[in-house]
């Protein structure tokens, strides 16, 4: 009974390909070693927290038979995929020119671009090897690539730890987004396209929020900060900063920008806070002393930043409720409430 159980559940999972386009003119040990090892980790990492999904990697010719002609099958393998990462660091002298990423990957992307969308690519670029973005081809979505640092003479683990979260978060999001490819998209107007692609970046932005608490914090500023406020602080600006995150909506843009603005200017002053227990922070002197014209300057900023959040965060749920019923404020308000209690869970 056991074993059809397992069974049952083994063939409800969702196995993911993600294509891995690498190149080898940049060291082995800081671009293919490390997009390789990384991606790895990551999704045994993305596999654990989702025991419905089985993520394989995927590149060029592995797991082929035979001698098949490289090309053919590397279209086919990109076409079966669900996420595409490309390195597209430079690979060109650091005197040339004209830089330039691998030829061969960038005949990959442009397969990519045109069978997956760019909502399903990840390119990564080794600030250590080029200028970022400086080197990227002018036609390429730059808000779309992830920079990371990673030197002949750095340390393997650590460097290879960081472009582990930065996979984590950018998989992560493609799997929960689940965007349209461009053959699903036919027929579809622009428009269409757009407000369809702006429902699932809100959505996944939404999910990380948790309105009652942020509206609790918003109250509370000045005078105090609590860990809850931080983490889901931290959660937002995680995903506002992720290159796959990207808004058509000129209103709901704007209001973003001016939350994580607003709600970075408002805990800038976070060292003046002294720790009251119990996961919370007060700005204020012992025995209620008067602020000092320092101190005041701090409160008065903090209180510019807290109008700005509370402001922005009005227009956002203004706009959704108008324009993007397709999103459930309350059911991912909640959901963003249970990711919190998970993650204090794990603590």
């Amino acid at each position: 009974m056991q074993d059809n159980i397992e069974y049952m559940m083994e063939n409800k999972k969702t196995t993911l390909h993600i294509f891995y386009s690498w190149q080898s003119d940049s060291p082995n040990k800081t671009n293919l070693n490390a997009i390789r090892n990384s991606l790895r980790e990551t999704c045994v990492k993305l596999e654990s927290v989702d025991a419905s999904l089985t993520l394989m990697p995927d590149e060029a010719t592995r797991d082929t038979s035979g001698s098949p002609r490289i090309p053919d099958k590397i279209t086919e393998k990109i076409e079966e995929a669900a996420i595409f990462i490309a390195d597209i660091t430079t690979v060109t002298p650091k005197d040339a020119e004209r830089p330039c990423p691998n030829p061969n990957v960038v005949f990959e992307l442009g397969y990519a671009v045109a069978t997956l969308g760019w909502d399903r690519i990840i390119l990564l670029f080794n600030k250590a090897m080029g200028t970022f973005p400086t080197d990227l081809p002018f036609d390429f979505s730059h808000n779309r690539a992830s920079p990371y640092e990673f030197a002949e003479n750095d340390d393997f683990s650590t460097k290879s730890a960081t472009l582990s979260k930065l996979l984590e978060i950018a998989i992560g999001a493609v799997i929960k987004k689940n965007p349209k490819r461009p053959a699903e998209q036919k027929g579809l107007t622009p428009e269409k396209i757009k407000h369809d692609h702006d429902v699932d970046n809100m959505r996944w932005l939404m999910e990380i929020l948790n309105i009652h608490a942020l509206q609790q914090h918003i109250e509370d500023l000045p005078r105090k900060i609590t860990d809850e406020a931080l983490w889901f602080h931290d959660s937002f600006c995680t995903v506002v900063n992720s290159a796959l995150f990207s808004v058509y909506d000129s209103i709901l843009s704007d209001a973003v920008q001016g939350l994580y603005i607003g709600w970075n200017r408002a805990l800038s002053h976070y060292g003046i806070y002294r720790p009251a227990g119990h996961g919370r922070y007060i700005f204020s002197n012992p025995m209620d002393a008067p602020l000092d014209e320092m101190q005041q300057v701090a409160w008065d900023d903090i209180e510019e930043g807290r109008i700005e959040m509370e402001k922005s965060i009005q227009i956002i749920l203004s706009r959704l409720r108008e324009a993007y019923l397709e999103i459930n404020i309350k059911k991912t308000s909640e959901q963003a409430w249970d990711t919190y209690l998970k993650f204090n869970k794990s603590e």
